[in-house]
């Protein structure tokens, strides 16, 4: 199936079981109905869990990645497997999220939980990563933070009014991206000259 339809499916099957919560009382759904039902939410919940799997990995394919980093690739893709492993045990995500379209209706609940997975991979996984490839460099009073997967540095907040937070910037002062910031402390370097 195309992502299209997949969301198709989504959308269809939990417009289906609102307007069946809304018409008929649950005991009977459960009972009367129960093959249907259930076979209702089965389809629901594979949804869900394509959503929520497609919505990560299509962020991931954003994060920019050190191509000689074969180490550093290896222990992130490891991590965010992990991740994801004890997110679908019992009690984690996959449950919250499935919980929400199933028993509270709640599409906007939903979508809230799968970001928060996607959240945690980037925080507990990506920043990691990311900020190993960040490091000072220049002459004295005058460092800048690099980054080596982008190959930009680092304009910190309040340089650019356009971006009040920072951005990545090249060397003619292009701005990259503002997402990512650095966070490897103060130079060392830079201290002892000082």
């Amino acid at each position: 199936m195309t992502d299209t339809e997949w969301i198709a499916k989504l959308d269809a099957d939990f417009g289906k079981l609102q307007r069946n919560r809304q018409q008929v009382p649950l005991e009977k759904l459960e009972t009367t109905y129960a093959k249907s039902y259930k076979a209702l939410i089965g389809r629901l919940t594979e949804a869900a869990d394509w959503f929520a799997d497609r919505y990560l990995q299509t962020l991931m394919e954003h994060w920019p990645r050190h191509p000689k980093d074969t180490a550093g690739n290896e222990w992130l893709e490891q991590k965010v497997a992990a991740i994801i492993e004890e997110e679908n045990q019992a009690g984690g995500l996959r449950d919250k999220w499935r919980l929400a379209l199933v028993a509270h209706l709640d599409r906007e609940e939903f979508e809230q939980l799968v970001f928060e997975r996607y959240a945690r991979c980037e925080q507990e996984a990506f920043d990691p990563y990311w900020q190993r490839h960040n490091r000072w460099t220049g002459e004295t009073r005058n460092r800048w933070i690099y980054n080596d997967i982008i190959r930009r540095f680092w304009l910190p907040p309040g340089k650019n009014p356009d971006f009040p937070n920072g951005a990545w910037i090249g060397s003619d002062y292009q701005v990259y991206t503002s997402s990512w910031p650095p966070d490897i402390g103060a130079d060392l370097e830079e201290g002892a000259k000082a």
